[in-house]
């Protein structure tokens, strides 16, 4: 039995001190590693307290010092994170916002933090004019991992660069999506207003003054009434209902912001009104 189990392959044996001197090179490596931690959460902390007293000099200091301390770490993550913050808050960069964002979802995997930075990253690559890439990084997001408190602001930014980009249907969709979300908020608000707007955009006019009178019954006093009204009135109009789109424009003249256009359009349907009663079919009615 000796015999075969001397030629039979098997672990390398490891001498007493060669046992002495791996573990004494784990040991180190974790004291190492704690140091690091130690020492980078130490930088973070004093450059939240620094945030917290608007020194912002001293807490870019720190979240820098924080991410050499520990470069590789979820708390480098983060600093570059409150960095990006920094260049969007008080910088107003955010060219400059937008790379620590990147550098931030190099060291976040996964969680909450992740998809705020995401969303952040999007809104901040949309103002500088790249709004494929934007919206590249929401399509990512959606999805089932898509925590439930974020889903309207990647809906809501999702439509919004839609919109610009000309994209009324797909843009339609995502701002039904927040309204149906988030009801009776400002936010809610502005994407029913906003479906109304863009349903005339596709074709859609009935539907458009069906939202558009819902949206002005329901909330006579958001800031964006009166703009729902005037689109109301030029949507009934295009419909043919010119008696009550004039109605609605008379009701909005002394309070629309650019009451010169309300006054031009209602100048243009008193004369639609009296080139229809000139045609032959309207003699004698």
């Amino acid at each position: 039995m000796s015999r075969l189990s001397s030629v039979l392959p098997g672990r390398p044996k490891v001498s007493p001190t060669g046992r002495r001197i791996l573990s004494g090179v784990l040991l180190t490596a974790v004291l190492l590693g704690g140091c690091q931690k130690d020492r980078a959460q130490s930088h973070f902390s004093k450059a939240e307290d620094a945030l917290v007293h608007m020194n912002l000099a001293l807490a870019r200091k720190e979240f820098h010092a924080a991410i050499e301390a520990s470069p590789s770490s979820h708390l480098a993550g983060r600093a570059f994170y409150e960095l990006g913050r920094m260049d969007d808050l008080y910088g107003n960069d955010p060219e400059k916002a937008s790379a620590h964002y990147m550098k931030s979802l190099e060291n976040l995997k996964d969680g909450k933090l992740r998809q705020r930075v995401s969303i952040d990253l999007a809104t901040d690559l949309d103002h500088l004019g790249k709004p494929d890439e934007a919206l590249a990084i929401l399509r990512r997001l959606e999805g089932p991992d898509l925590l439930s408190s974020y889903e309207p602001r990647v809906w809501d930014l999702s439509a919004r660069i839609l919109e610009h980009e000309g994209r009324y249907t797909e843009a339609l969709a995502y701002y039904k999506k927040v309204s149906a979300r988030d009801g009776d908020s400002f936010r809610g608000q502005k994407a029913q207003f906003k479906a109304g707007l863009l349903e005339n955009l596709t074709s859609d006019p009935h539907s458009a003054a069906a939202d558009l009178q819902h949206f002005v019954e329901r909330y006579p006093g958001s800031p964006f009434a009166p703009i729902a009204r005037f689109n109301l009135a030029l949507t009934l109009d295009r419909l043919g209902d010119h008696q009550k789109a004039l109605s609605i424009l008379e009701s909005i003249k002394d309070n629309y912001p650019n009451h010169d256009v309300v006054l031009q359009r209602m100048a243009e349907i008193r004369h639609e009104i009296r080139e229809q009663s000139k045609q032959p079919d309207n003699k004698g009615s």
